[in-house]
């Protein structure tokens, strides 16, 4: 299912600095995401129980959320977004016909699903040597900032860096986001890194160039359904 989504919900930029670490190639832009109605969530008791249960292991199914979003052509459009059990205590949804999850005690990873036409642009989650996925993990370091540093310096690219909020609650998070090439199958990475909880996550959204305005969206819109537990 392809959308490219209208305006920013789950991704909000405030301060923007460029940091130049290598060639100068296609800066990313990230694609806009709406939601334009609240969630209607469905939810079985026992799936009550396991989203407030912090023990609960990571890629469990907390129930289904209808939500409508825009597609292409500007036209709401609604979809079933499966709920799951993230890492630690922060939950989050995704499309189970468009994506894979595979879950392990510290990431959770998203993958195209293999079918029809959108398996052929997919290349089964690759594009030429550029893979397609989400991943969302626990990272060790002294602070986001310095785990931005590192991340700028080795992908020796042209990088954007800037102050951002992911997810439903508006986490603060840094984006560092570079492109490898212009070329329809050049991989283009997008990094929001933030702390929770004294816990540092990253998530990590590789894409092409050519599947960015679809595969890519549907990567942001999966992100801006994160949600932290703060009861």
């Amino acid at each position: 299912m392809r959308r490219r989504l209208a305006a920013a919900l789950c991704i909000l930029g405030c301060l923007c600095v460029l940091g130049g670490c290598g060639k100068e190639d296609a800066e990313v832009a990230v694609p806009q995401v709406e939601v334009v109605e609240e969630p209607q969530i469905s939810q079985t008791e026992e799936q009550k129980e396991a989203e407030l249960g912090l023990d609960t292991q990571a890629g469990t199914e907390l129930g289904e959320e209808e939500i409508t979003v825009m597609t292409d052509e500007g036209e709401p459009e609604t979809a079933v977004y499966t709920r799951v059990r993230g890492i630690g205590d922060f939950s989050i949804a995704y499309d189970a016909e468009e994506f894979t999850l595979t879950a392990s005690e510290n990431e959770l990873r998203f993958e195209p699903v293999v079918s029809g036409a959108e398996g052929t642009e997919a290349g089964a989650g690759t594009a030429g040597d550029a893979k397609i996925f989400l991943s969302i993990r626990t990272e060790e370091a002294p602070s986001a900032e310095e785990l931005a540093d590192q991340y700028v310096a080795e992908s020796n690219e042209e990088c954007t860096v800037e102050e951002m909020t992911v997810g439903e609650g508006e986490y603060p998070a840094i984006w560092v986001s570079y492109a490898e090439g212009t070329d329809a199958g050049s991989r283009t990475c997008d990094l929001y890194i933030f702390r929770y909880n004294d816990v540092l996550y990253v998530a990590q959204l590789d894409c092409t160039v050519e599947a960015y305005d679809s595969l890519g969206a549907s990567e942001h819109t999966i992100l801006s359904t994160l949600r932290f537990d703060e009861g």
